[in-house]
């Protein structure tokens, strides 16, 4: 069903009549606009044609920035400039990687928008695995690509000089401080802004709040984020950011992207792999079945991290053995943030929606990682504090 016509949809179909070529239309055709995003943070829309018989012909996707946070409302403020950001590293990544990202078109500034491909026939790589649907490829491209985009913005591939001007193309400071607050401060704060969680989680708030181990590293890993110029990153990677089909996966939402420590997308990442892993384990129904899955869960996170390592040469310091050692334990530190701000801030993830005994088990999760993430060098070491109460 086609909504009714807004402002905004006639805006933007204004703009793709005058831009058709750039974006694939004939000047003739019948442009329709379809709102489709239940984003956080923007609208966002699929702008289509149709033929004679109504079979879709083609669409772009059309992205808009609010001069606010969308999910939280006028009530708090974000630079409608956040869009600019997200195509120009839209562009980055599809440059330095192409097949990474939906193939960048356009962007206006007159109307905060800007316009790209629109990935038809892929699906949220969350939504298949939630629903037990796995490729391991999906992991391997995401790995790839995301070490092709590290490597090639790298500190000690392009030098100090162009990786602060790249610093400053996406210094990015609305979404960097969104991070800074929802990411590493307010799910630390016993009442932090906007924090809210289940009642189950709540019974186990003093395992974040009362160990001083767990709030102390949290605050290292933010000092990390912030301080770090290592690389380019997309800034807010997980499931929910990545696209497949039945073979491959591309990333999106790059609003985020910001330079900092190439372990933060890798950490964010594979801690929603763990969060897989323990919705699979907690579902009774078909218990050996996802049981089964759960282990494939285990398999991802190593071929992640093993991928992204094969691809990612670039390295600082003395040697890169060392330079693992350090990444995979800023890995386990960022993984351990992202788990524990899924459970108790204010952006949750549906994947442990309903189930308190696999929130409980991740909650520990997280609390462990951020217990030991400074002896933890290995994957496979961090996989087995991360799940070991599963075993």
């Amino acid at each position: 069903m086609i909504n009714s016509i807004t402002t905004m949809d006639i805006i933007w179909i204004t703009k793709a009549k005058q831009c058709h070529q750039e974006l694939g239309f004939n000047e003739a055709d019948e442009i329709r606009c379809e709102e489709i995003g239940d984003g956080n943070l923007n609208d966002v829309a699929q702008l289509y044609t149709h033929d004679d018989e109504g079979n879709l012909v083609r669409s772009v996707i059309v992205k808009h920035s609010l001069p606010y946070i969308k999910c939280l409302g006028p009530g708090f403020p974000c630079s409608e400039a956040r869009t600019a950001v997200e195509y120009q590293a839209l562009v980055k990544f599809h440059t330095l990687s192409p097949g990474s990202v939906p193939t960048p078109y356009l962007y206006d500034q007159g109307i905060h928008s800007m316009f790209m491909e629109d990935l038809r026939g892929y699906k949220v790589m969350r939504t298949e695995l939630m629903e037990g649907a796995f490729k391991m490829s999906w992991v391997s491209d995401v790995a790839i690509h995301l070490a092709d985009v590290h490597r090639q913005t790298h500190l000690a591939v392009i030098g100090q000089e162009a990786l602060t001007t790249l610093a400053k193309q996406f210094e990015n400071i609305d979404m960097v401080t969104l991070t800074k607050q929802y990411v590493f401060t307010f799910p630390f704060l016993c009442e932090g802004t906007n924090n809210r969680c289940s009642q189950e989680i709540a019974e186990h708030l003093d395992r974040i709040y009362a160990d001083e181990q767990v709030t102390s590293t949290a605050n290292r890993m933010l000092k990390l984020f912030l301080e770090k110029k290592e690389c380019l990153l997309h800034g807010d990677l997980h499931t929910g950011s990545i696209m497949v089909d039945a073979d491959h996966a591309r990333m999106f939402d790059v609003e985020f992207a910001c330079v900092g420590p190439a372990s933060f997308d890798v950490g964010m990442l594979l801690a929603n792999v763990i969060f897989e892993y323990y919705r699979h384990m907690s579902i009774e129904t078909n218990n050996d079945e996802h049981r089964q899955f759960a282990y494939l869960m285990i398999d991802a996170g190593k071929e992640l991290v093993s991928v992204y390592l094969e691809h990612m040469t670039a390295f600082t310091g003395l040697d890169r053995a060392t330079y693992i050692e350090n990444l995979v334990s800023e890995v386990a530190g960022f993984a351990g943030c992202e788990i524990i701000r899924r459970l108790v801030g204010a952006a949750h993830v549906t994947d442990l929606e309903g189930m308190p005994a696999a929130q409980v088990d991740c909650l520990g999760a997280g609390v462990r990682l951020l217990q030991a993430a400074h002896r933890i060098h290995t994957v496979d070491r961090l996989l087995v504090i991360a799940l070991m109460l599963a075993y």
